[in-house]
């Protein structure tokens, strides 16, 4: 076919100088430039070659002629897509509202290739496009690493779900650059971030969740799982550890660490206090008063730190049992526990130290406030009334020591407070804690 139109001809001798000049600048970017004459049914080739030129040749009319060049240079998986994106006849119609369309396709020789018609002008009907095939193979590249990226996005974040699975808050840490990415988190968490825009980097932020939310004899030992040369060193990749703690309140809280890659790890945090704590009752928890027993003083409690350690009995207890009976005694024994437990917060622990005799852990309190809430259970122990035994009256002693210091240590000043309380009964004694050198 040889209909090509010379439109440069007709144009002024310095604007063609321009207009050359920029043309070739312009078909730099492109394997092909041509503008096609829908009305006269003609083509101008701005950038051609050989190969294209050969098969231009080949049609009877310009839509074979293009159609043919497009089918030649599509690999067999692009011809049918490409050869209806060039069908001239419903070119005005899918440019109506359109001045570019486009079409990606795969070619023999180029690779990823990109069709173009721009329209030229204004008239209507359409009659003149500009016709382009742009080697893409840069973008398309980029474009499937992106995707490949957005995948392996996608499949980590699957992964993170599964292993992460039940827990209210969820971040993943990169140790190259020290930044967090938060996926979800729970109000706790909020609240101890405050109002920042972006995550603090790592560092900064298990601090400021070490100091707001985790009880203070917990921070050590969760700072160092924490750690990078920890996780690092006793962390394989792929796999993972929990870390058992308790928060500001003193409920249960499980961290898991996974290890995802060389330089990633992910940190997951969930609420485990019923949990925990069912486990515990059947362990740790006294039947009869519903408090914690001797075990658990003796395996968790013992070698905890607190600012208050309190002995309490019931006065005249051996009496009790002597005169009502054994089944007395126990509703005694519930009774006085249900008020000691209603009287402490989660931070602090009651424990059934051995027959009527009850210790109280208390964290953060001082003399003055120590001094008012035992002298309330001491007054609270005198209404008890039980239910089956009305003639019954009791009262209790109580001994404390305050300071600060490991329970074991500070249990043989509340001992010695108790027996100065013991001697006068239904009264309250603070000795001050003097911590061994």
């Amino acid at each position: 076919m040889d209909n090509s139109k010379n439109f440069i001809a007709d144009i002024p001798a310095n604007a063609a100088e321009f207009f050359t000049a920029v043309t070739h600048a312009a078909t730099e970017l492109y394997i092909s430039m041509h503008v096609l004459d829908l009305e006269d049914k003609t083509v101008y080739p701005i950038k051609t070659n050989e190969f294209i030129d050969k098969f231009m040749k080949c049609g009877g009319t310009l839509q074979e002629s293009l159609t043919n060049i497009m089918v030649n240079l599509a690999c067999p998986e692009s011809v049918e897509t490409i050869k209806n994106f060039t069908i001239l006849s419903t070119l005005p119609e899918r440019m109506k509202k359109a001045n570019v369309i486009s079409e990606i396709f795969h070619g023999k020789i180029h690779g990823w290739s990109k069709a173009i018609f721009v329209r030229i002008g204004d008239e209507k009907p359409l009659r003149r496009v500009l016709y382009l095939v742009e080697n893409v193979n840069a973008q398309m590249t980029k474009l499937e690493q992106e995707k490949e990226l957005l995948e392996q996005n996608r499949k980590q974040q699957n992964m993170i779900n599964a292993l992460m699975n039940g827990y209210a808050s969820v971040a993943s840490v990169d140790f190259v650059t020290d930044k967090v990415e938060i996926f979800r988190t729970s109000d706790r968490i909020k609240n101890a971030l405050g109002s920042t825009k972006e995550p603090p980097t790592f560092k900064a932020l298990v601090e400021k969740l070490l100091n707001t939310t985790v009880l203070e004899e917990d921070r050590d030992s969760l700072r160092k799982v924490a750690d990078e040369s920890y996780i690092k060193e006793y962390l394989p990749v792929g796999n993972s550890l929990s870390k058992i703690f308790h928060n500001e309140l003193g409920q249960y809280v499980e961290m898991k660490v996974v290890r995802t890659g060389e330089e990633t790890t992910v940190f997951g945090f969930t609420d485990k206090t019923n949990e925990i704590t069912e486990i515990n009752d059947k362990i740790y928890r006294d039947s009869l008063t519903q408090v914690m027993n001797r075990k658990y003083f003796d395996e968790k409690l013992a070698s905890q730190n607190c600012q208050a350690v309190v002995m309490a009995d019931i006065d005249f207890f051996k009496e009790i049992n002597d005169t009502y009976g054994h089944q007395c005694g126990d509703a005694a024994l519930a009774a006085v526990a249900s008020i000691l437990s209603s009287s402490v917060r989660n931070l602090d622990h009651v424990v059934r130290y051995g027959g009527d005799e009850f210790l109280i852990s208390f964290k953060g309190i001082s003399h003055e406030v120590l001094k008012v809430r035992l002298e309330q259970m001491r007054a609270k122990a005198e209404k008890i009334v039980l239910k089956d035994y009305p003639n019954v009256k009791l009262t209790m002693s109580f001994g404390g020591t305050f300071g600060d210091g490991a329970v074991s240590d500070m249990l043989s000043f509340a001992d010695k407070a108790l027996y100065i309380s013991k001697k006068k009964r239904n009264c309250v004694s603070l000795v001050p804690f003097e911590e061994k050198n």
